[in-house]
């Protein structure tokens, strides 16, 4: 099989919101979010015109996800690249729908349009003790909302560089799946 991979630089279009699902074995997380590009060209006389726009739909996985949920916001410039997929469904209205979609196999913020700061993740084979997941400490990922325990380092302020994000913006959306 051959797979055709992409490399889409543009915008976010929503805050990514995390996923999860009870795997046989342990959870799965996963993150989806959307990217709009839009190709700008030099027209006949010189100026600069903006080209359609195309929608991504861009999904993270595992540990992918998590870091994706700490770094990516609504109108944050990124670069992914990943498997390009069409997914196919049927609308509220009957009519056959179809999206593009991108398994990331790398994102990133794009540091040509603003300042980036780089973090390593460390990888932990227990949950500490007092994190949603833990043993007597809440009932897993799902139990992580605004005001409630960080596990995943997200709810730190925000400073002016952030794209006009408010401050504590930064606790990711949860989704049962």
């Amino acid at each position: 099989m051959n797979d055709v991979t992409v490399t889409v630089s543009g915008f976010a279009g929503n805050t990514p919101a995390l996923h999860v699902s009870k795997d046989v074995a342990k959870d799965l997380e996963w993150t989806t979010f959307r990217v709009a590009s839009t190709r700008r060209y030099l027209n006949e006389s010189g100026d600069w015109t903006d080209g359609a726009t195309l929608w991504f739909t861009v999904k993270a996985w595992r540990t992918a996800a998590l870091n994706v949920i700490r770094s990516v916001r609504k109108g944050v410039p990124v670069v992914v690249t990943g498997r390009l997929e069409v997914d196919e469904w049927t609308g509220p209205d009957g009519a056959q729908r179809t999206g593009l979609v991108i398994n990331a196999t790398a994102v990133g913020v794009d540091a040509t349009r603003g300042q980036v700061e780089f973090s390593r993740t460390v990888h932990h084979d227990t949950v500490p003790e007092g994190v949603p997941g833990a043993p007597g400490g809440g009932g897993g990922l799902a139990a992580v909302r605004p005001g409630a325990a960080d596990p995943f380092g997200v709810d730190a302020p925000r400073d002016e560089t952030d794209h006009g994000a408010e401050a504590g913006s930064r606790t990711p959306e949860l989704v049962n799946a």
